[in-house]
């Protein structure tokens, strides 16, 4: 158990850790990318304007956010870029490649043909930003390229780091939480331990009293004869034996005292005998039974825990149907799982969630529940089965007043 409560406790860290270092991350790199984009805008709006020796606007002047590249003959001279000229007929006029070095006269001809055939004054392409202005003179226009491979390569740079660093800080975390887990957990962990072994020895306390009284029921019965308080205290006795039974089951389950003893195990047979067993409740109520069992199926596990599973939901099959209902059970194999659903009408369904049920003590109907004899531990049990088989046991609701449980269960084959 504190090993589980400790893989949770790591999950649970690790998990807020990453989503921090992912919101951190991807808002510091979201933003080195925006602010980026806005600097090669105003770079190529800077310099298409000088291209065509237009003044800007002026604006009011206010402090410059300390994040803005400044515009001014520096950035200028740092820009690589190249303009061409284009004609009112889309002929191009004229190219400018002297403050690029990679780039001829024909690639950038070529690349401004590319534009005119998406009609953009503006966008991106390759690894160009671009910028047209329209001559009102004669219908010319000049576009301007600004190459923006520096800013893209220094964007990869910030998020190959943010990412290192992204890394390295979650394995550094990782190694952190394991190592302060086990002192984290341990007042948990001790204070559950203390609860289990109160249950484990308050349940080995009480079976012997029980005995005792159970015995002493009987002892009275052979000497003056059966009466209903008697009939009432070896009932009850007999009720709270279960009972303890069944706690101490848990206990042990939740701390693994119980070890599966694995062998092969003939499923289907198992149902099948499992199924006569309850014949006789299920006559006694007028129940119709529906079975669909695959023959020759087994399973990879132990014997005893699998027909106490069987038994359980069979049981509570028998118990919450109404009288003259019908119960379905089948098993079937898709040669890599086995699935195993148990259904049954009721009266009406239980006002909960499906999954609730598993749930120690829960009763949907606490008069009902008494009056059938049920612990209300022992779906919790079944699921503690199959769990341990490495199944999903699962519960359903279906119309009009159907209730079916679902056991999954990995690994079958065909019994030989």
């Amino acid at each position: 158990m504190s090993k589980a409560l400790q893989k949770r406790f790591i999950f649970s860290a690790m998990l807020a850790v990453s989503i921090l270092l992912i919101v951190l991350l991807g808002a510091i790199n979201v933003g080195n990318l925006l602010l980026s984009q806005r600097q090669s805008q105003q770079t190529a709006d800077m310099l298409l304007n000088e291209a065509l020796r237009v003044q800007p606007p002026p604006r009011e002047e206010r402090p410059r956010d300390f994040l803005d590249q400044p515009m001014d003959a520096n950035t200028r001279m740092s820009a690589v870029y190249f303009t061409v000229q284009v004609g009112a007929d889309q002929t191009i006029l004229g190219v400018d490649t002297q403050r690029i070095a990679d780039i001829s006269d024909e690639d950038a001809a070529a690349l401004c043909r590319q534009v005119l055939e998406r009609e953009q004054m503006q966008g991106k392409i390759r690894n160009f930003l671009f910028r047209a202005a329209e001559n009102p003179r004669d219908g010319s226009r000049t576009y301007l390229f600004l190459d923006t491979t520096v800013q893209q390569r220094a964007i990869l740079r910030v998020a190959f780091f943010s990412l290192t660093a992204g890394i390295l800080c979650f394995a550094a975390m990782l190694l952190l939480v394991i190592l302060i887990s086990k002192k984290a957990i341990r007042p948990i962990a001790e204070n559950i331990q203390r609860q289990k072994q109160f249950v484990t020895d308050a349940g080995h306390e009480i079976k012997t009293p029980l005995a005792i009284i159970l015995a002493n029921a009987e002892a009275m019965e052979l000497y003056q004869g059966e009466n209903k308080w008697l009939k009432n205290i070896r009932e009850q006795t007999v009720r709270l034996s279960g009972l303890m039974e069944n706690l101490l089951a848990l206990a042990r389950a939740d701390e693994n005292q119980n070890p599966l003893r694995l062998e092969d195990v003939p499923f289907s047979r198992e149902i099948a005998e499992a199924l006569d067993a309850f014949s006789e409740p299920m006559r006694q109520k007028a129940l119709q039974l529906s079975a669909q069992i695959e023959p020759e199926l087994s399973i990879r596990g132990d014997r005893e825990q699998l027909r106490r599973l069987l038994s359980v939901l069979l049981d509570n099959a028998v118990k919450y149907s109404p009288p003259q209902g019908e119960v379905l059970i089948s098993c079937q194999s898709d040669g890599k799982k086995l699935v195993v659903t148990v259904q049954n009408a009721c009266e009406k369904l239980p006002d909960c969630p499906p999954e609730k049920l598993f749930d120690r003590f829960y009763r949907s109907d606490a008069a009902r529940a008494r009056a059938t004899g049920g612990y209300g531990i022992g779906l919790s049990i079944a699921k503690t089965i199959v769990d341990a088989h490495g199944g999903v046991l699962r519960a359903a609701y279906l119309p009009p007043n159907q209730i079916a449980f679902t056991a999954t269960f990995p690994q079958t084959k065909k019994t030989s």
